[in-house]
């Protein structure tokens, strides 16, 4: 296998020297200030991830230059790069590392820190030289144009999209084809069929033990290959074939009803909804972070939107040990007519939801982060039986999955038109699109 030298200059005029491959020189002698680097499984995205990280931090010349690399999951990110980010961040003399943050810190003060999508309100406020996106395809697109892309414009920092594709929707599908337009961005894809990286005997064993679509997927990057395990992939494909996914006009002589998904720690997922004989039309989405139910409220009540009934979790009915009260107390103080949803094992929630995606049309701009999210909602995969798991897999998807699930198991027979008194049809004439 081919390797090169490589070296990079430090801001105290050191050179680096590491070994690459010629394909991983190649990209990084191409490097942009945006890049999105489509490869095969084993390529060595990682590792050429993580020395970028290295020679930015250390070759910066800004004050106290901190870069990022971000995995899907916390539990991703010190799985497939703290290994690497020790050895190699180790080899400089005074380097120290703080596990419990997954951060390590130069001796200049360079710091580089891994982190996760599956909260994005939670990198909000960082400032960064260079971010890193470990597949993007699993991780919400405002993570990158709401918190990311934000992170870097003071530093005029930049950028890194690396991973296999996952359906040609979502963050990373749009980066690629959107790199092929902008000055700033360089993309590259490299397949096993082309690299020789992983040799030929292998590629036909992992050929046999995989399916067509998995091997397309990981291995010659296939935008096409369907996501491993989604459950409402092929319901939302459908739904976009049969043009149910697109702008359109809310109906204000009707009430818009909202089902809900109640975060603790994480998001509260929103879908707001109106019925259309048996149709249900999703108007709009939302996802509130660090945010209590008075603010939620008081942000739905500004979409203007003439309320029905809102259908929240069975949970809605603990009581919290801080304020005496149950959550739907909560809302029902707030002027919110509830209505719980039935409890019902998750994997037949996720049943009743495939049936309930057919009669649903989406608004495509209002409610694009949580299409994506029902997209890529999947089957948990288990490692070491390499296996699908018998339930859903949390992640950034889970909590609109979850919203929307509590819908399916309520149905719509029990919503009526009320919440916060009659219909005021002054509204009628705003539309969402």
């Amino acid at each position: 296998m081919s390797q090169a030298i490589s070296s990079s200059t430090l801001a105290d005029g050191h050179h680096v020297y590491f070994k690459l491959r010629k394909e991983q020189l190649e990209i990084l002698k191409s490097l942009n200030r945006f890049n999105v680097l489509l490869a095969h499984r084993r390529f060595g995205k990682t590792v050429l991830a993580i020395w970028v990280l290295i020679t930015k931090a250390l070759s910066s010349k800004q004050h106290r230059p901190q870069t990022h690399y971000f995995c899907p999951t916390y539990a991703q990110a010190k799985r497939v790069a703290w290994a690497y980010l020790r050895d190699y961040a180790g080899a400089f003399p005074g380097t120290e590392f703080n596990e419990s943050e997954l951060k390590c810190t130069f001796r200049n003060g360079a710091i580089i820190q891994l982190g996760s999508a599956d909260n994005p309100d939670s990198s909000r406020g960082i400032y960064s030289d260079f971010v890193v996106l470990d597949e993007p395809a699993q991780m919400p697109s405002r993570f990158w144009s709401e918190v990311l892309r934000p992170a870097l414009s003071d530093r005029k920092g930049g950028a890194l999209m690396i991973g296999t594709p996952a359906g040609r929707n979502g963050l990373f599908y749009d980066s690629y084809q959107e790199a092929e337009q902008l000055d700033d961005w360089w993309r590259g894809t490299y397949k096993a069929s082309d690299t020789g990286i992983v040799d030929a005997a292998e590629l036909v064993s992992a050929q046999k033990a995989m399916t067509v679509n998995e091997y397309a997927q990981e291995y010659e990057c296939s935008w096409d290959a369907a996501i491993r395990g989604a459950y409402w992939a092929d319901a939302m494909q459908a739904a976009e074939a049969d043009g149910r996914i697109g702008k359109f006009a809310a109906v204000y002589s009707r009430p818009v009803h909202i089902s809900l998904d109640l975060g603790m720690n994480d998001a509260t997922a929103c879908w707001f909804f109106q019925l259309d004989g048996d149709e249900i039309r999703v108007v709009d989405f939302a996802e509130y972070t660090n945010m209590g139910l008075p603010d939620i409220v008081n942000d739905w009540k500004a979409r203007k939107f003439v309320y029905g009934k809102v259908i929240a979790p069975p949970d809605v009915n603990v009581r919290s040990l801080s304020t005496g009260q149950t959550r739907r107390q909560t809302l029902q103080d707030l002027g919110v007519d509830v209505l719980v949803a039935p409890a019902v094992p998750v994997i037949d929630g996720i049943e009743a939801v495939r049936g309930l995606l057919q009669r649903c049309r989406f608004h495509v701009e209002q409610c694009a982060d949580g299409i994506e999210a029902l997209r890529q909602y999947r089957a948990d995969w288990e490692d070491k039986k390499g296996v699908l798991r018998l339930r859903p897999l949390h992640d950034w998807t889970s909590h609109a999955a979850d919203a929307l699930r509590y819908l399916a198991v309520t149905g719509t027979d029990q919503l009526v038109d009320r919440w916060g008194g009659a219909i005021d049809y002054s509204q009628m004439d705003r539309l969402c699109a």
